[in-house]
């Protein structure tokens, strides 16, 4: 009959292992963040993407003018994007929910600042033909936490039609299509 010892392990082995882990995660570490980042700005881009195309099909579908907008506490449009943002009819072309009606309120996504491009107005409208009542606009969504987080351009055209440009370097900086840049 053999006895086996169980004698466990050395320091040194012991002192290897800890090593070899240390550096498996130095190197796995660094790209989970950068993943969890890229998720979190995926899930910004579908929220958006999301609300706008719902404003514009409501409005061809009820054949009225719909505003996007964060809401003020009297039902007013303002341009203050880290409030939730609310779709509602807007007939009258006012800024303020027809007959306090809100189809749908969008919550500002975490670890973004959301501001808006709209020439000061901080609301976009679509018409019954789907296209952009008045002027086009966009939203810059800059990261709060760190510079190493992207940040992304949510723009809507005069067609109605949403896209967004993103800072896959990470330095908070975008270049548009037409030359303009746009930085946090």
């Amino acid at each position: 009959m053999t006895v086996v010892q169980n004698r466990g392990l050395t320091l040194v082995e012991l002192l290897i292992t800890l090593t070899i882990l240390s550096v498996v995660f130095s190197i796995a570490l660094p790209a989970m963040n950068r993943e969890v980042s890229k998720s979190r700005q995926r899930e910004l881009v579908a929220t958006y993407n999301g609300a706008f195309s719902f404003a514009r099909s409501q409005a061809v579908h009820t054949g009225t003018f719909v505003t996007i907008c964060p809401l003020s506490s009297n039902n007013q449009c303002v341009d203050d994007w880290a409030l939730p943002a609310a779709i509602f009819p807007d007939q009258d072309k006012d800024l303020r929910p027809d007959s306090n009606t809100v189809w749908k309120l969008i919550s500002p996504v975490s670890n973004y600042r959301i501001t808006s491009r709209t020439g000061g107005r901080g609301y976009l409208t679509f018409g019954p033909n789907g296209l952009t009542h008045g002027a086009s606009g966009s939203l810059i969504a800059c990261p709060v936490q760190s510079s190493r987080q992207p940040m992304s351009y949510l723009g809507v055209n005069r067609g109605g039609r949403f896209h967004a440009v993103h800072d896959d370097n990470f330095d908070n900086k975008i270049r548009l299509s037409w030359g303009a840049l746009i930085q946090c």
